[in-house]
């Protein structure tokens, strides 16, 4: 099921994965190196290598758009620094076993960069300017090098011991073949009828558990002035210094800001509430013009929220019940008067994407005999799938040569991964968890 599950991954393994196979064929810049040269404090220490602050924070910037997502920011940095460890142990490894690049290869993969040619050729005048302006050797630029040469070379040996058994190419050619037709009873709020209003004492107990879910956040509002006049920005600046908001400029809630300008307001408060920015050659002046502190609604402003949740709560759990009660009908061969949806020729893909199956439950669907599965969760509410019939045909296979590929590259992925655990297990690592928070 490699292929599958590769393919199928959540945030957190899609980050893994996304990190992990950037740094395994991962080759440095003359500008990616020069923004990490310079070790200083470590984000982690691996077997007394030290993995720097600023490799940590280079790797980091591939993600800013997820690092903005607060909820993930801490997933996305610890990710990441995984992966720039199990760089640094499968080089150790290949130092270990004496898979290390020759200077002659460096020299080739020098000779053959563009950006050290000219006419085509390379000239070693320019290789050593480009350097210089990168402000690097060509001894520490061809180190890093080296370095990168060599991961490959480790990962093109463990390539070489890699294969798909009969076995595990027929397994994965059944999933992929696989056809289902049946019926699908959903479940919703409508299906049930519920005749239930909370108590004042039930009320109270929600909101004395739960107070926190109604908090109500804190609003910030700043105006914006953008000009490309420096000295009508400064203008604008000693107006507010002076204690004078100037006509003009733009209102705008924290997160309605520009993504250019969230760092800038962060250290704006109620005391010193105004800036004066560059971004892009345009100036910008912003002002705090409205703080408020969050704050947890009383419970008579949350009570018809509390009312709603648990009416909705006790609906679904209703739903769950019934939904539950038609999967031992439909297992029990009895007849079933829901209303049902009719699929055909469905693929194993389509079911994971509808009913977010993985796992055994892929393989019970595919390879047992089974006819009931479910209830499954969906967006409105519980799923009960009844298999009607299932059909294997080669057929549907359409390119043979690139699944074998595409499953020999997800194996090899998965035994890189093991691989590093393992060394990871053995390993000395120190991770510095204040850079993870």
């Amino acid at each position: 099921m490699y292929g599958l599950i590769q393919k199928h991954k959540r945030l957190a393994a899609i980050i893994i994965a996304v990190a992990s196979l950037s740094f395994l064929f991962w080759m440095f810049s003359v500008s990616d190196i020069k923004q990490m040269f310079g070790l200083q404090r470590c984000a982690a220490a691996v077997n007394d290598y030290c993995i720097s602050l600023r490799e940590f924070n280079h790797e980091l910037r591939k993600y800013q758009s997820l690092l903005e997502k607060e909820e993930l920011r801490t997933l996305v940095k610890r990710q990441v620094l995984f992966s720039l460890i199990n760089r640094e142990l499968l080089y150790q490894k290949a130092l270990d076993v004496g898979v290390v690049a020759s200077d002659r290869e460096v020299a080739e993969l020098i000779k053959k960069d563009p950006q050290f040619q000219e006419g085509g050729k390379f000239s070693f005048k320019l290789y050593a300017e480009t350097l210089e302006r990168a402000g690097l050797t060509p001894v520490e630029y061809e180190g890093y090098l080296k370095k990168s040469l060599t991961i490959r070379k480790l990962l093109r040996f463990i390539k070489s011991g890699t294969y798909l058994s009969p076995k595990e190419l027929e397994f994965q050619e059944r999933i992929l073949s696989a056809r289902f037709s049946g019926r699908a009873y959903l479940l919703n709020a409508s299906s049930v009828k519920l005749d239930y209003k909370p108590t004042l004492e039930e009320l109270k107990e929600f909101y004395s558990r739960n107070a926190e879910k109604f908090s109500l956040p804190s609003v910030k509002r700043f105006r914006v002035w953008e000009t490309a006049d420096k000295g009508k920005a400064q203008s604008i600046y000693r107006e507010l210094k002076r204690g004078k908001v100037p006509e003009g400029g733009s209102l705008f809630k924290e997160e309605e800001l520009p993504s250019a300008l969230k760092d800038t307001v962060r250290n704006l408060k109620v005391t010193e509430p105004f800036t004066l920015t560059k971004v892009k050659g345009k100036y910008y002046v912003i002002y705090l013009e409205e703080s408020s502190p969050g704050r947890v609604k009383s419970f008579e402003e949350a009570r018809k929220d509390i009312e709603k949740l648990l009416v909705e709560e006790k609906k679904a759990e209703l739903v769950e019940k019934k939904a539950r009660e038609l999967r031992e009908l439909l297992s029990k061969g009895a007849r079933v008067d829901h209303k049902h949806v009719r699929f055909d020729n469905s693929t194993v893909e389509e079911f994971i994407t509808l009913f977010k199956i993985q796992g055994d439950e892929v393989l019970r669907l595919v390879f047992s005999e089974d006819r009931v599965f479910g209830p499954y969760r969906t967006a409105g509410g519980y799923a009960v799938v009844y298999i009607e019939k299932r059909s294997f045909d080669s057929k549907n296979i359409k390119n043979r040569g690139q699944l074998e590929d595409s499953l020999l590259n997800a194996k090899l992925d998965s035994l890189v991964s093991l691989f590093a655990e393992k060394l990871a297990e053995e390993a000395d690592i120190q991770i510095n968890e204040e850079y993870l928070k």
